[in-house]
């Protein structure tokens, strides 16, 4: 996995992430979609997943709910750079093309508003030519649960 740590100059934010990808490692959900964290900064999350025979629709592409949950999860991820864990409270994805002639379906996602009881993010999913397939909008509940 390639990591990148930008930003991310305090010891309690590098804690912060080394915690959330130990997190996602253990999660079996996350490695049976293959989910994998490129880049994560207070409020933005890059993830990926590749694209795998196992994940696709009965069209050959690759199934919405699987594009959902790598949506879900970046994006709850991001929201977790700020030292709480979260829970998705609302979802929203626009299919615009589908995932197909591509290796690997890129997530990004940006933080809208991080407040102290709800966070917002926009995340935008693109093919491995950088071109945009899906968007959509994550709102989730901050926790009382320290992440560290």
């Amino acid at each position: 996995m390639e990591e990148k740590l930008s930003g991310m100059q305090d010891k309690t934010e590098c804690t912060i992430y080394d915690k959330m990808k130990e997190v996602l490692k253990r999660n079996e959900y996350v490695q049976i979609l293959g989910i994998e964290i490129l880049e994560l900064e207070k409020g933005y999350c890059l993830g990926r997943m590749k694209k795998s025979r196992q994940i696709l629709n009965p069209y050959e592409t690759m199934h919405g709910g699987s594009l959902y949950s790598l949506a879900d999860i970046v994006a709850g991820t991001a929201a977790c750079t700020y030292g709480h864990y979260v829970t998705t409270v609302n979802g929203s994805m626009n299919f615009l093309l589908p995932a197909k002639d591509t290796e690997y379906i890129q997530c990004e996602a940006k933080a809208v508003r991080q407040g102290k009881h709800l966070a917002v993010y926009d995340v935008v999913l693109s093919d491995d030519a950088g071109k945009e397939l899906e968007n959509g909008s994550f709102t989730f509940f901050v926790t009382e649960q320290q992440v560290i």
